[in-house]
């Protein structure tokens, strides 16, 4: 299965980045679409489909959408002030969890947490955390305050 390419005004293809167009291509991807075989998943494949959903969510985010986004964008902003890129140091792993999340830390009486955090994230022990590993970070809070709200909950 083959991406379409747009044609630009001069005549030479470019990546065609209309909303619908790039819908269609993620449909063309869906795993339920029997015509997909492996090959169509290369990442190239996963590159469309990602910037499908970003255009897609850009006019009409759910919920969700806004929230991978705000995911998406957050590490980003930190990531790479020093060094690569793509990962955060420990400097900027602390930047983040101290401008991001101010009340965690704060109530948090660990004098080596970012430390602990670090080492707990860094799975491969590169002394930098990318994105999959920040992910879990993310996941993890998320499933202690969802924890934390239940309990709340069953003690009304």
């Amino acid at each position: 299965m083959e991406f379409e390419e747009e044609k630009s005004g001069d005549g030479g293809a470019g990546l065609h980045t209309s909303p619908a167009f790039l819908f269609k291509q993620a449909t063309l991807l869906s795993p339920s679409s029997p015509s997909i075989d492996v090959a169509a998943r290369s990442s190239r494949s996963t590159k469309h489909v990602a910037m499908a959903l970003v255009i897609c969510a850009a006019i009409m985010p759910s919920q969700l959408e806004g929230a991978m986004d705000a995911l998406i964008r957050v590490f980003h902003n930190y990531s790479g002030n020093e060094g690569d890129k793509y990962k955060l140091n420990k400097g900027e792993l602390k930047e983040l969890l101290n401008s991001e999340l101010t009340d965690f830390l704060t109530s948090q009486k660990d004098p080596m947490l970012v430390e602990k955090i670090m080492n707990d994230l860094d799975s491969n022990k590169d002394n930098e955390v990318d994105f999959n590993e920040f992910v879990v970070l993310v996941a993890a809070l998320t499933v202690a305050c969802n924890d934390f709200f239940q309990e709340m909950q069953k003690n009304k």
